[in-house]
């Protein structure tokens, strides 16, 4: 057997994570396995157990590492459109794509069916640090419900958004498009539908 690098504990959750990162972009959800992870890193099946107790733990961990990678990209959208660098169109759009390419609805979808919902506190954890931070002091906005609405879109966009929005005869960024209407309309205090 050739000789394995050594990595520290954090170095091999490191690796293992941004393993399952690739495959779950590269092939979905279901092939993030304890063993094809470890064949990704050059770990065992039990090194991985050792550190994350189960695939489910694998789960939470990728879970935890994507929601804060998304969180970050959207908190650092906020600030260049606060500072005239970008527009709140930006900022949902730029959500859409990380929740895309990260396939966070498959993760999400993947989690709540196979009843490790305990998985998804790492995202509710960082949708309530983003409302935490895009909150200004004094600021009387439903920040709240335009988060709420805008993530379960970006999500269902990122499940099956494509397909859904060719079966309506609309183009693909449809839902982006009634996403930025819809988060307007609700920070301006106006109805969605009406």
């Amino acid at each position: 057997m050739p000789n394995r690098k050594r990595l520290s504990p954090d170095e091999s959750r490191a690796a293992a994570i941004a393993a399952a990162r690739d495959l779950l972009r590269e092939q979905g959800v279901a092939a993030i396995t304890l063993k094809a992870v470890g064949g990704r890193v050059g770990r065992t099946h039990a090194n991985l157990l050792h550190h994350f107790g189960s695939v489910a733990g694998l789960h939470r961990a990728l879970a935890d590492d994507i929601a804060h990678s998304v969180a970050d990209s959207i908190v650092a959208a906020i600030g260049r459109m606060r500072r005239g660098q970008g527009r709140l169109k930006d900022v949902i759009e730029g959500m859409f794509d990380a929740f895309r390419t990260e396939k966070v609805g498959e993760l999400i979808a993947w989690v709540a069916m196979t009843g490790q919902r305990e998985a998804l506190d790492p995202l509710v954890d960082a949708i309530a640090e983003v409302v935490r931070d895009i909150s200004a002091p004094g600021d009387e906005r439903p920040l709240d419900r335009a988060t709420l609405g805008l993530v379960l879109l970006a999500v269902g966009d990122s499940l099956a958004g494509e397909e859904v929005a060719r079966a309506c005869g609309l183009p693909a960024t449809a839902a982006r498009d009634i996403a930025v209407q819809q988060v307007i309309a609700v920070l301006a205090g106006r109805p969605v539908i009406g």
